[in-house]
């Protein structure tokens, strides 16, 4: 029997590790390094494209019945190579007429699907599935800063009206706005002066309504102004769709795998559970649970607990006492004890909301301040990747409060915090090099238009020693709010 041939890739193996420089001799991998360069990538990752979509719903009181053509949508956005313009998207002519409102067109019904759809294709816009539906597709962080320009056009050029819009300032990432504004002429009959301030238009936005007028209109006149005359407005459906930062996205991706073990290991234990109590359908596998209080065991263990309730009772006092008068010599075991204490709590309640129960309550309770803090340009910025991350403090300013109680409030906690080293003598003021970061940040979010260099101050009061007494937050406060409560003492008293 002839031996068998040495395998080919045993032979490799030796070759392999006997050579000095193969990949086996080298070291392994640094776990940290190799997170720094996750986390490098993730954050350099390129910018995602984004969208506005725009459905065009009607047109409302134009000058004359004439029809018009089709609406154009467009963009321009200054960037660091100059003005950003974009091509233009149409829609087509109208549909049909508004029967119950005069020179008043709607876009996008059955009747007009056809003419739309030929519009669209001959202008570039063959993506959109809706004939009375503009899409506009560039970087996102352009967009967002960004200005929309709707056009109706007519045959005659002459009668086109135009709209602008202001991205950053009425629109939000992901979330649907419905829109009325105001269409002005797009060539005024006017001097060039007219001109371009015809082009300043003034937003006043809702949540799910915003109208534009000219600064050179007649806000008074035109609210009181009969139905008859009103301005011609073009109504639509706008929104701007675009992705989460890299890290947001990251961080979304991990939590959903986590709860879906958490979902999988909660399932198991409560089947189980369940079966071992419950028993099978018939219920003879298994324990009743309505049968455990005439058990004459569950009466026997008030037994140990009445006295031991009873002892804990009396001795409260005296444990107290002890804690009192030992507290200088007891302070750091407390100190462990609570940080224990509060690092199995953080974690029990951690992995609670994380049940199914507990995200649906947490939801409850954090959607309004999710929803508040999106609206917010300092939450746009952080959630979307809609241009540069906003810096520590910006983020700190959009979430502290802007009240005069809430601002006291706020300024005596980090006051407090920053005192709080004393508790501890010198290894308090290491505790410090952590805080003074922090402090910086929070008082130049709160006092940095009243006092720009208070936030240096709180900064090196943190650092220095035995300086921590100094109430830095508290002296913006002061200086905010103090002359306005003298003004007012000083005014209450003279009209006594």
């Amino acid at each position: 029997m002839a031996p068998e041939p040495p395998h080919a890739n045993s032979s490799s193996s030796s070759t392999t590790s006997a050579s000095p420089g193969s990949s086996q001799s080298r070291p392994p991998p640094d776990p940290l390094q190799s997170t720094i360069k996750v986390a490098k990538a993730i954050m350099n990752a390129p910018t995602s494209n984004g969208q506005i979509v725009a459905t065009i719903l009607s047109a409302y009181d134009l000058p004359d019945g004439e029809v018009p053509t089709s609406v154009t949508m467009s963009y321009f956005a200054e960037t660091k190579s100059g003005i950003r313009v974009s091509n233009e998207v149409n829609t087509g002519p109208p549909a049909a007429k508004h029967r119950d409102h005069a020179n008043s067109f709607k876009f996008g019904s059955a009747a007009g699907s056809a003419k739309n759809a030929a519009a669209n294709s001959a202008s570039g816009n063959e993506s959109n599935n809706k004939p009375n539906q503009l899409i506009l597709s560039a970087p996102l962080p352009t967009l967002f800063e960004s200005t929309i320009v709707f056009k109706l056009n007519y045959a005659d050029t002459s009668k086109n009206l135009v709209s602008k819009c202001k991205v950053q300032t009425n629109l939000r990432v992901n979330e649907p706005q419905w829109l009325i504004l105001n269409l002005d002429p797009e060539f005024p009959s006017s001097s060039t002066e007219n001109i371009s301030n015809q082009n300043e238009r003034v937003y006043t936005s809702s949540a799910s309504r915003i109208s534009c007028y000219s600064k050179n209109s007649n806000s008074a006149s035109t609210s009181t102004a009969s139905l008859d005359n009103q301005p011609p407005t073009l109504r639509l459906k706008i929104n701007l769709l675009g992705t989460h930062r890299p890290e947001i996205a990251a961080l979304i991706n991990l939590g959903n795998a986590w709860f879906g073990v958490v979902d999988v290991v909660t399932d198991t234990v409560v089947g189980t559970a369940t079966h071992m109590v419950g028993g099978s359908a018939g219920g003879n596998n298994g324990l009743d649970l309505a049968k455990w209080k005439d058990l004459p065991v569950v009466k026997l263990l008030l037994v140990p607990t009445v006295p031991l309730a009873t002892v804990a009772v009396v001795c409260a006092p005296i444990v107290v006492g002890v804690l009192i008068v030992g507290i200088p010599f007891l302070l750091p075991l407390l100190l462990l004890l609570l940080s224990i204490t509060l690092t199995i709590g953080t974690l029990s309640s951690a992995l609670y909301f994380s049940t199914r129960q507990g995200r649906t309550k947490l939801h409850h309770l954090l959607e309004p301040m999710y929803l508040t803090f999106l609206t917010t340009h300092s939450g746009q910025r952080i959630i979307y990747d809609v241009g540069p991350r906003p810096s520590p403090q910006s983020l700190a300013k959009a979430v502290l409060p802007t009240g005069m109680i809430g601002k006291l409030i706020t300024s005596l906690l980090i006051d407090f915090i920053g005192s709080a080293s004393y508790l501890i003598p010198l290894l308090g003021e290491a505790f410090d090099l952590t805080w003074a970061p922090t402090s910086m940040i929070l008082v130049g979010a709160l006092y940095d238009d009243i006092m720009p260099n208070l936030k240096y101050v709180a900064l090196m009061e943190e650092l220095l020693p035995l300086t921590d007494w100094i109430p830095s937050a508290m002296l913006g406060w002061v200086r905010e709010f103090g002359p306005g409560i003298l003004e007012e003492w000083r005014g209450r008293g003279q009209g006594k």
